[in-house]
């Protein structure tokens, strides 16, 4: 049964496309004040409705004068007055029609009786030191396209074109359903017999970081029946549903039996591991997933499937993390039939990175989950050996990463 269950699956893109072709998800817009859309995404193409400068601004702080008295060269400012003869006009500033050009500040110097010294090479024509209406935005101007996933530099642009609602696709609404009689919440001691649910308080926030909106249930004992009622609620209230724990073929694996009752089995068990006995399946029109227990395959599924689907809905592409070269530090093998992830942890040394890859096997499951990098193993490789140069992916900023 062990070289059965290792062969023959299909691989996380395979299984991806083949779900994405038994579900079609539905896409909702709704409307968010500026302030509250920094995150999401983009549901329309957004114009400017707004001119600016609306008349003109000065281009620099200064002093706004009338060019007439410049045609002949400097005149004598010697007993000009401020509000007749100029008007001070800082960055930014719209001034008195009258006055049709700005010096810069620096090169007048305003006096204490009003008057003004101005240095011998000032030249004046009409409209220079002044941005023109529309210099900065015109009416109709794009301003970020739909699928955007909107920053906080986003939001200065839509200010100044005059929004203040903005469409965005409703977030995915993604329940959560922790499974496992032996399962106590985090920061209850485990005593004999118990573990602590670390996957509630993982997928949600991975859930938060994909763009959606985690629905986190209380955990479910192995009860088919109280399993079966958690799952109704989940989708009457979610999107897509989550089971976390029981996807293999244990004796008190019931949410995979329930999962093919209720609803349409795409896939169970994928080459990629930890983590191949995921489900992904279709019922009431909703994807259903169900992750495996342990939690470095959580997370992986989480990574490359929950996300997968939460991107889909949202109809934005899949978060790629940053890649760098590193020296391998050990020679290590691989499962060639599977995408096996690794979690490591890059150092900088004199010539370049070395990365070091934990065992959650040996007791490093604390070291795989706090680690600053990853890598996924494609299907073909059987390992490497130290010294070779493998691409990793960062999980910290490169700026995070110490020295060997």
């Amino acid at each position: 049964m062990g070289e059965k269950i290792m062969e023959g699956f299909p691989s996380r893109e395979e299984a991806l496309s083949d779900f994405f072709k038994a579900w079609e998800p539905m896409r909702e817009t709704e409307l968010v004040v500026l302030d509250d859309a920094v995150g999401r995404v983009l549901a329309r193409d957004m114009v400017s409705s707004n001119t600016l400068p609306v008349v003109r601004a000065s281009s620099f702080d200064g002093i706004a004068v009338k060019s007439a008295a410049f045609a002949n060269g400097l005149p004598d400012t010697s007993a000009w007055k401020r509000g007749v003869e100029y008007v001070r006009a800082d960055t930014g500033d719209d001034f008195p029609d009258e006055y049709d050009a700005v010096i810069m500040i620096e090169k007048a110097a305003i006096q204490p009786d009003g008057s003004v010294v101005l240095d011998d090479d000032v030249e004046v024509e009409p409209g220079s030191g002044v941005r023109p209406a529309g210099s900065t935005l015109k009416e109709g101007t794009l301003l970020l396209d739909a699928g955007s996933i909107i920053r906080p530099t986003d939001l200065a642009a839509l200010a100044m074109g005059g929004v203040t609602m903005v469409p965005v696709r409703r977030k995915p609404r993604v329940a959560f359903i922790p499974t496992g009689s032996e399962l106590v919440p985090a920061g209850i001691k485990p005593r004999r017999g118990q573990n602590v649910d670390t996957n509630s308080l993982m997928v949600k926030h991975l859930l938060i970081e994909y763009g959606a909106e985690p629905i986190i249930f209380p955990i479910v004992y192995d009860d088919p029946a109280e399993l079966e009622h958690a799952f109704t609620e989940a989708l009457a209230v979610a999107d897509a549903v989550v089971v976390g724990g029981g996807s293999a073929i244990g004796e008190e694996d019931f949410n995979v039996r329930m999962i093919e009752k209720r609803g349409t089995v795409v896939h169970h068990y994928i080459a990629a591991v930890p983590g191949r006995p995921l489900m992904m399946a279709v019922a009431a029109g909703k994807p259903v997933i169900d992750l495996p227990g342990p939690t470095l395959a959580a997370y992986y599924g989480s990574e490359w499937c929950l996300q997968a689907i939460t991107a889909r809905i949202l109809d934005i592409p899949v978060h790629r993390h940053p890649t760098v070269s590193a020296k391998a530090d050990a020679t290590s093998g691989s499962v060639p039939i599977m995408a096996n992830i690794g979690r490591c942890d890059l150092t900088r040394s004199d010539d370049g990175y070395r990365v070091h890859f934990h065992n959650f096997k040996a007791g490093e499951l604390v070291e795989c989950m706090t680690s600053n990098a990853q890598r996924i193993s494609p299907i073909g490789e059987k390992g490497w050996q130290e010294g070779d140069v493998l691409e990793v992916e960062l999980l910290r900023g490169e700026e995070c990463i110490g020295e060997a």
